[in-house]
């Protein structure tokens, strides 16, 4: 009777633990209220996103800041999805208008930018939901493409990219996509309707288009860049009735530290020239994003390069020792065919190869311009970025 009675009782413990999960599971999330904390998010390529979540775990092997991988990524292998942090970002053919989580890049489900990291301290750093507006193309350079109004026109020939018609345009475009996205938030953010909005903050990645100016106005564009960019801030504060607003920049950091080449570093020198701009002081901030550049970005390619080379040099000796005196190695063509199908059979045969390749993988998945799609890389800038811009709020 006693073990009886005592099962029951467990009997009845367990139903009322089921009913209150099934009921709190049922129960809508708690009401966001605001005003809307809305950043907007600028720039070309590298705001765009490169960043391969095959990477993502390197974050984790960070010496000091391993931690925010959980942030990112849960126990069980699936990502966090934030209900308190929103995203618009209008691609080529998708807008992608929903709660923060990987997969609002460049490419797909697989790819993010500095927004994924960025979009997570803000959350965290506000009580209020947060709205982070995605306005940014690869390839676009800010003394052309998005050439503030204030700047006025160049004092030099700007080439053909942009044509002389499209200077300017992604600035307007910038500050048409993010009227749209204020105007529709109660359709495409549910979440988020009803609420006013403060446009909080102006966060700004972007470089590679203005460091490769052609030659011959490449210094009149690294002298404009800091003065553009406050043109842009200005013209931005006055479109939008934000007198104060914050503004932060990301440096052109590809490479890392050991860089060398000398029009990088020149135009390095020449953002760096916004952390000390007069016209903004009190309300900028400049982030260094060379140093999150880490060695296995430069050694596991080279090494996956070199055990390749290895490879493919006697592939090409070889066969070109077979087919001497037949009629094919008189055709150039026809050589050049069967040696390269001969180097893609023995890289897949060779271990020493394959795994030069698996260990590269893990950190690389794209070109050095989009800091070789590191995960680790982008989490940081993001980071950076939403920790230079706090004490601005």
């Amino acid at each position: 009777m006693k073990n009886t009675l005592l099962c029951m009782v467990a009997m009845s413990l367990m139903a009322n633990a089921v009913i209150a999960e099934d009921a709190n599971a049922g129960k809508p999330q708690a009401k966001l209220k605001g005003p809307v904390k809305v950043f907007i998010l600028a720039g070309q390529s590298n705001m765009e996103g490169h960043a391969g979540v095959q990477t993502l775990d390197q974050l984790g092997k960070h010496p000091t800041h391993g931690h925010l991988l959980k942030k990112i990524k849960n126990a069980d292998g699936s990502y966090v999805v934030r209900d308190d942090v929103f995203v618009s970002y209008k691609k080529e053919n998708e807008h992608i208008k929903r709660p923060l989580s990987v997969g609002m890049g460049a490419w797909g489900a697989d790819w993010f930018g500095p927004e994924l990291m960025f979009g997570i301290e803000m959350g965290d750093h506000l009580k209020e939901p947060v709205l982070l507006i995605k306005t940014c193309w690869g390839g676009h350079n800010l003394f052309g493409c998005f050439r503030p109004p204030s700047a006025g026109k160049a004092a030099y020939e700007i080439g053909d990219w942009p044509k002389p018609e499209d200077v300017g345009a992604s600035y307007h475009k910038m500050v048409k996509e993010v009227r749209e996205c204020l105007a529709n938030m109660d359709t495409d953010f549910p979440q988020l309707k009803g609420l006013k909005t403060e446009i909080c903050g102006f966060v700004w990645f972007q470089g590679w288009n203005d460091l490769c100016a052609p030659d011959n106005v490449r210094q009149q564009v690294y002298d404009e860049y800091c003065p553009n960019f406050v043109h842009m801030v200005q013209d931005l504060r006055a479109e939008f009735k934000v007198p104060n607003m914050p503004a932060v920049a990301g440096e052109l950091g590809v490479g890392g530290e050991k860089a060398t080449d000398k029009n990088l570093l020149d135009f390095r020198a020449a953002q760096a020239k916004i952390a000390t701009a007069p016209e903004l002081k009190g309300t900028v901030g400049y982030v260094r994003t060379a140093p999150f550049w880490y060695p296995e970005l430069d050694e596991l390619p080279a090494k996956m390069e070199a055990e390749g080379q290895r490879v493919r040099t006697a592939v090409a000796a070889k066969l070109n020792e077979q087919m001497k005196g037949k009629p094919e190695s008189a055709d150039p063509k026809k050589m050049e065919q069967l040696i390269k199908e001969a180097e893609d059979k023995a890289l897949t045969e060779d271990a020493a190869y394959q795994q030069a390749k698996k260990e590269s993988d893990k950190h690389v998945c794209n070109w050095g311009c989009h800091y070789q799609g590191s995960a680790r890389v982008y989490c940081m800038v993001g980071y950076s970025l939403a920790e230079a811009i706090k004490p601005l709020l």
